[in-house]
């Protein structure tokens, strides 16, 4: 995951270090590999162009910046060229292991000339995770670049504790006042506490940690400059240091959550005053189905943009009543009154519905809502409330319905009465107008044909079917464009896979 998320951040393209491991490579290891090309193909009297090398002409500033287009892999391959290339990348300032290790097949899958000499050096897979780990350390030991920029480190899985001390690349990274760090563990030995000193990094600006890792957080703590942090599946010492943690980052204005629920804290609570954007995942369970108890508690009156997604049933609440922009929102719970009010501020909402949401169509405003997509992943009576919302939505121009996540043969029975006044936003607002998976009900033509009646300003409505060959589709099909539409001007469209185009033109998949 934090691979992904990662790049929400600034790009890292990154040059590792020469180090000890390099030099044996430039001795031993080169010299054999080109050895076994002349003998494979033999040398040839090659004419003479007089061609000039101004590339290596060039100041090692400019050389510099040419290798922080390339990736590692290739960076590290430029060590060969000529004696003028072999150290121009320990200056290189952003240094990125990532790629070095699969995310689906946890294997090194280094490439180029540098993947031939491990395979030919040390061949198994597991060796040549030793070997990775190895020159991580070595190269960040020789990394000479007044300031790093930006650091990625992945361990894989496996037993490497003793190889290395990973508390040391922090350090370093640390003493070079590193302003992006990312940090992925995933070994099988226990979560790693990392040293105090990355706690009190006055240049670090984003910062992401992820699985095997021990949030201990000492006082006091200070990271002044944090405006971007990632917690991947951490672990944390109590609540208390999680508390540390997101007070000692006054600036912090993205926080990204993934949470497991051996992460030995019950009430996660997040206070940070300039917060603007959050993510939060919880969907594992314990292993008979029922999550610990707990709760979510936020109080980020700057927040403008939230993303939940949480399956523990855990409780909900909101301080201060932030006015939210955007929300997406798939939960089992029932939040506090302040946290649906919250909601009442939303221009994009994106609900996966549930009974606990059901309750917020007919209570909440939206005055402000003028995009919506509604998900449905479990078999709901869920047409009457739709219509609740659009009576409390004046403004809405877009709206979605998603069924392609429910898998029932019989479907519960639709509720559908017609409402004795128009929305508001039917008469002089909705435009776009999309529904995925649909099975042409009989409930569900009649709110279709209500939708296609009232909709003045109605420019397109999609329609996504399973196959546009079957046969009950081609009959769905017809029977839609036989629909009455009052915008005469609206297009119908079906497609086996339709795109959500928002208001300002972003193709959403």
């Amino acid at each position: 995951m934090l691979r992904q998320l990662l790049s929400g951040f600034s790009s890292i393209h990154v040059g590792l270090q020469v180090g000890y491991l390099i030099s044996i490579l430039i001795e031993k290891g080169i010299p054999i590999l080109l050895e076994q090309t002349s003998r494979r193909f033999p040398k040839r009297k090659v004419k003479s162009f007089g061609v000039e090398d101004r590339i290596s002409a060039l100041p090692d500033d400019l050389l510099v910046r040419i290798l922080l287009l390339v990736p590692t892999k290739d960076a590290l391959a430029t060590m060969i060229l000529s004696k003028r290339w072999r150290s121009i990348w320990t200056m290189v300032p952003k240094l990125d292991y990532l790629e070095m290790i699969s995310d689906d097949t946890n294997k090194v899958v280094i490439g180029g000339l540098l993947g031939r000499l491990l395979e030919r050096f040390f061949g198994r897979n597991d060796q040549k995770r030793l070997w990775l780990l190895r020159f991580i350390d070595e190269s960040l030991q020789a990394h000479k670049a007044p300031v790093l920029e930006a650091l990625a480190i992945g361990v894989d899985r496996g037993r490497h504790v003793d190889v290395v001390d990973v508390g040391n690349w922090i350090k370093k990274a640390v003493h070079s006042r590193v302003r992006e760090l990312g940090f992925i563990l995933r070994w099988s030995a226990e979560p790693t506490r990392l040293p105090n000193n990355l706690y009190t990094c006055d240049t670090l600006v984003s910062l992401g940690l992820s699985n095997k890792i021990l949030v201990d957080v000492p006082s006091p703590a200070c990271l002044p400059s944090l405006k971007y942090l990632i917690l991947d599946s951490v672990v944390y010492k109590d609540e208390d240091s999680l508390a540390r943690f997101l007070s000692s980052c006054p600036l912090l204005k993205t926080l990204i959550v993934e949470r497991h629920h051996q992460d030995n804290v019950k009430v996660f609570n997040i206070k940070a005053p300039f917060l603007v954007f959050l993510s939060y995942h919880y969907v594992k369970l314990e292993p008979h189905g029922e999550a610990i108890e707990g709760s979510l508690v936020i109080d980020s009156p700057a927040l403008k943009k939230i993303f939940i997604t949480d399956h523990s049933r855990d409780s909900y609440s909101i301080e201060n009543e932030p006015r939210l922009e955007k929300a997406n929102i798939n939960f089992r719970c029932y939040p506090d009154d302040r946290f649906r009010t919250s909601l009442s501020s939303v221009m994009c909402l994106e609900l996966v519905l549930s009974f606990a949401t059901f309750s917020w169509f007919s209570t909440i405003g939206y005055s402000y809502l003028m995009e919506c997509k509604i998900i449905l992943v479990h078999d709901l009576d869920w047409l009457q409330p739709l219509m609740f919302l659009l009576q409390n939505s004046p403004n809405l121009k877009v709206l979605l319905i998603d069924k392609t996540f429910i898998q029932v043969a019989e479907e519960l029975p639709l509720s559908w009465n017609q409402p004795s006044s128009v929305p508001g936003c039917l008469s002089t607002h909705l435009e776009i107008f999309e529904w995925r998976e649909y099975k042409g009900r009989n409930e569900e033509r009649e709110f279709i044909n209500y939708i296609f009646a009232n909709s003045k300003c109605l420019k397109r409505a999609g329609f996504s079917l399973k196959s546009t060959g079957n046969h009950k589709d081609r009959k769905n099909m017809k029977d839609l464009e036989s629909m009455y539409r009052v915008s005469t001007s609206s297009q119908l469209l079906f497609s086996t896979q339709v795109e959500y185009m928002s208001v300002s033109g972003e193709t959403r998949e």
